[in-house]
């Protein structure tokens, strides 16, 4: 699924801000990074994948 730009704020207040894990990774950064170099500002090139596991009950 790709969601795009998330311009909003996502609450995840749900679970009372307790969270067990928190996972985060990124690619296409390197491909940005010579892209602004050449070009300006590169868009659309970075995807991060963010991952949340709920503390248990």
């Amino acid at each position: 699924m790709n969601l795009g730009r998330a311009d909003g704020v996502i609450d995840l207040s749900g679970s009372a801000g307790l969270w067990r894990r928190v996972r985060v990774s990124c690619t296409g950064r390197g491909k940005a990074e010579r892209l602004s170099e050449e070009t300006g500002t590169a868009e659309g090139v970075e995807k991060y994948l963010i991952q949340f596991w709920p503390k248990a009950s």
